[in-house]
């Protein structure tokens, strides 16, 4: 397996705290700082990248473990005890991640149908194309997503048979967003 990648840091960051009772040194407890800390193996396999196998340990204690039998059986009887009592792939999945996929994708679709509905009632239409672009480009400086396709996909429902909105095409062929004609 690869090296501990950012994302897991980033992703496994709360839950380690919160499994260890709170952002602290493993070994000798002290609290640590966001600047002064590592995610150390308990194995020291640096490739064994299971959550169960990572705790939050100072730099000094880091560099002593390998050295300490102490530490070494400490670290052995935490995996040990993380492996039987967490079962942390069932626990954490990837809810964390799904959660926050689910609320950008609610932000991303109430920037489309704001956007739309601001133009529409300005302008009386806004044409397809430009749309697409604009909320992607939204999306994009308001939380760093917003594909193409996905904005489509957010038209396409605001502009489906029960949504406010109907795409028609112009006199001049060009597609374009307005309200529905009662």
């Amino acid at each position: 397996m690869q090296h501990l990648t950012s994302k897991m840091k980033q992703d496994w960051f709360e839950y380690i705290i919160k499994r260890d009772g709170g952002f602290r040194c493993f070994y000798c407890k002290k609290t640590l700082s966001l600047t002064n800390f590592v995610h150390d193996h308990l194995n020291d396999n640096r490739k064994d990248n299971r959550i169960e196998n990572i705790v939050h340990a100072c730099y000094t204690c880091n560099n002593k473990k390998k050295f300490n039998f102490d530490m070494l059986l400490s670290a052995k009887d935490k995996l040990n005890e993380n492996e039987i009592g967490n079962s942390m792939r069932e626990r954490i999945s990837l809810k964390p991640r799904e959660l926050k996929e689910l609320d950008i994708s609610k932000e991303n679709y109430e920037i489309a149908e704001d956007y739309i509905t601001k133009q529409v009632d300005v302008n009386g239409y806004i044409k397809v194309k430009e749309t697409k672009n604009s909320i992607a480009y939204l999306c994009r400086t308001a939380n760093g997503t917003g594909s193409p396709q996905a904005v489509s996909n957010y038209i396409s429902t605001l502009t489906s048979t029960e949504a406010p909105f109907e795409i028609i095409k112009n006199e001049d062929g060009e597609k374009i967003i307005q309200r529905k004609q009662p």
